[in-house]
């Protein structure tokens, strides 16, 4: 539930002809792991400001944190003085150093942003939802019972028979492998989620996914290759030309 000034009559009204200008931002960032297109943070600023502008709006974005976790809080302020603020989206990097909270805040801002002001962004899984066979509202539900109720049944077991239509989910020790790989590769905080979304066709965590799911994680993870900058090789003089 968002947080918002007393009054709300003229950011609504500016909200709304903000809308009606604004048009869908094109992807300007590539992912180099699935080779596949993202709209970046700086480029949705730079393509909504001069509208925010021109209807007496504006955006501030505040990351906070506790030492384990980060925050975004993103209000929207109006000329008028009236305001809606978002409440706070809370992400954990996977190591709370200063390049591990830095990309987790710019995906926690980039997301914000986006919501905040009902961005289109184009996003398209290129028809994998679409074409993916439908799980049977009988099998969501048995699926339901058993991710959540690890009493009655633990996810990693395989049902009866009478159990038609059932998807196995992912088991605790698949979890536990994703997060050594995920510490042992070093992975960047948004290429992570990005690469949570992509195999889990827009899930938000690997604890919802399916056993062939985390089957599929675990195999990017283990090829999976940092982008850095290395240093040319240096040249050594020959023997011959020390002066010893």
């Amino acid at each position: 539930m968002c947080n918002k000034s007393e009054s709300i009559s003229k950011i609504s009204a500016a909200l709304v002809a903000f809308s009606g200008d604004v048009k869908g931002i094109g992807k300007d960032a590539t992912n180099p792991h699935f080779k596949s297109q993202y709209t970046s943070l700086d480029h949705m600023i730079d393509e909504t400001k001069p509208l925010l502008t021109k209807h007496g709006l504006t955006i501030m974005q505040f990351p906070g944190g506790d030492g384990e976790k980060v925050t975004v809080r993103t209000m929207i302020l109006h000329e008028s003085g009236e305001w809606i603020e978002s409440e706070p989206l809370t992400l954990k990097p996977t190591k709370f150093d200063p390049q591990g909270a830095g990309s987790a805040i710019t995906y926690a801002r980039r997301y914000s942003y986006a919501a905040a002001l009902s961005l289109s962004l184009g996003d398209d899984d290129d028809g994998q939802a679409a074409s993916a066979p439908q799980m049977p509202a009988q099998a969501s539900q048995q699926t339901r019972q058993t991710h959540y109720s690890g009493h009655q049944q633990n996810a990693s077991q395989t049902p009866t028979g009478s159990q038609s239509g059932y998807v196995k989910m992912i088991s605790q020790a698949q979890i536990n492998f994703i997060g050594k790989l995920r510490t042992e590769k070093r992975i960047p905080e948004d290429d992570y989620y990005r690469i949570v979304s992509e195999i889990g066709k827009g899930k938000t965590s690997v604890k919802e996914f399916s056993n062939k799911e985390a089957q599929e994680m675990i195999n990017f993870l283990t090829n999976y290759v940092a982008q850095e900058f290395t240093h040319p090789p240096v040249k050594y003089p020959d023997v011959d030309d020390l002066p010893f």
